[in-house]
């Protein structure tokens, strides 16, 4: 593989660890508990929320917050942002197995594209174009992940507005987590 393409993987191999950050910007996904960060995980489509000084909170997909382990009254509103806040983890693991998927077709893709310039099947600018494409399908998943970390970020600030329970566990995402998944998308 020529230099040309180990950096092109290279790169692509830092796009894909850069959703994942470093220090409290975690994420995790395909196993049987998904960690979106240090404060948040989601297992079997319940999202678990942990704050300094409360019990922990739980959102399931149907809308039920519960504080340790008791359910909290919510109107239909509040019900209403709470599905969506769990449908915005939800949809975020969705596209992060996607974004790790078209990862793994970009490597073969590269690895492909090196073994048909090796052989002579491919010319130079076929092999870089084949991996270019590939490249762009990875960072544009990517970027989703992004989008619906916004969309959660977006449920979390309103739940913190209506819903008194819910207020200590607002700031388990913040805006620098959003800003910087954005901008590490765009490397």
């Amino acid at each position: 593989m020529n230099r040309r393409h180990s950096c092109l993987l290279l790169a692509l191999t830092a796009l894909l660890a850069a959703c994942s950050g470093s220090g409290g910007d975690v994420l995790v996904f395909g196993g049987n508990t998904d960690i979106i960060n240090n404060r948040i995980t989601m297992h079997d489509g319940v999202i678990t929320i942990k704050a300094s000084g409360v019990p922990d909170a739980t959102v399931n997909a149907q809308g039920q917050l519960a504080i340790d382990g008791h359910d909290v009254a919510v109107s239909d509103a509040q019900r209403s942002l709470l599905q969506r806040y769990n449908a915005a983890a939800q949809a975020m693991r969705t596209d992060a197995i996607a974004t790790g998927k078209a990862g793994v077709a970009t490597a073969t893709q590269a690895v492909s594209a090196a073994a048909g310039k090796i052989t002579g099947a491919d010319s130079a600018e076929a092999a870089r174009a084949k991996a270019e494409e590939t490249a762009t399908t990875v960072k544009e998943a990517a970027a989703k992940i992004c989008e619906d970390l916004a969309a959660m970020k977006s449920a979390q600030d309103e739940l913190a507005t209506q819903l008194d329970a819910f207020k200590p566990y607002a700031h388990a995402l913040g805006d620098a987590n959003v800003e910087k998944c954005r901008k590490d998308t765009h490397h």
